[in-house]
């Protein structure tokens, strides 16, 4: 198994490098965010899809959120409501996944439900991946469907094996999760709690 570690404040160019040739390939990588693991692989490849759902044992219909690089990544895969505007202004690059209402040329298990799920990270390890690759990539927490998030390398390459082409290890990561918030519509709904709080949410909804 490749397993590097890695600095989630300060990532190591030569490990960055290692890992966004493998997304370009079409490879699957496990790595730390700011919150939890996820399993990463670039957005537009169908067998890479593929092998992450497989990893997860996950069906299609459950969507995979988006790794992007900034606010303005936004509109090219959904409209915003003012909601969602907002609080991406307020709370973005964090850890949240903003649903929106996608764009139709998007289909599973990108959007499902005319729905889609961005996440503009402020994990450095992510954005620096996104910069070298230059592509979208996956934000799906490591993990089997259903299951909890694995906390550590140690206990995911155990489960994953070879399945996954290189792991990221920056240590044991506990704590909440993502939050994940529902803006295709007019108003929004919570539909995971976690690092942010719904009073953290209201509280950035009152503020002009």
């Amino acid at each position: 198994m490749n397993i590097r570690r890695i600095n989630a404040a300060k990532p190591e160019q030569d490990i960055l490098v290692e890992g966004s040739r493998i997304l370009i390939k079409g490879g699957v990588i496990m790595a730390p965010t700011e919150t939890k693991y996820g399993l990463l692989g670039r957005i537009d490849n169908p067998p890479t899809l593929e092998k992450i759902y497989a990893i997860k044992q996950r069906s299609y219909q459950n969507p995979t959120a988006i790794f992007i690089g900034s606010r303005k990544d936004m509109m090219k895969f959904g409209w915003h409501n003012n909601i969602s505007e907002k609080l991406s202004q307020k709370l973005l690059p964090g850890p949240m996944t903003i649903i929106l209402k996608a764009r139709p040329q998007f289909s599973e298990p990108i959007a499902v439900n005319g729905k889609i799920g961005l996440r503009f990270s402020s994990s450095p390890v992510i954005n620096r991946l996104l910069e070298l690759t230059g592509l979208y990539l996956t934000a799906t927490s490591a993990n089997l469907s259903g299951e909890n998030s694995l906390e550590s390398i140690e206990t995911a390459a155990a489960l994953f094996g070879d399945k996954i082409d290189l792991y990221l290890d920056a240590g044991p990561l506990e704590g909440d999760a993502s939050t994940v918030i529902d803006c295709s519509d007019s108003g929004y709904r919570i539909l995971r709690k976690g690092r942010i709080t719904a009073e953290e949410i209201e509280q950035n909804l009152e503020i002009n």
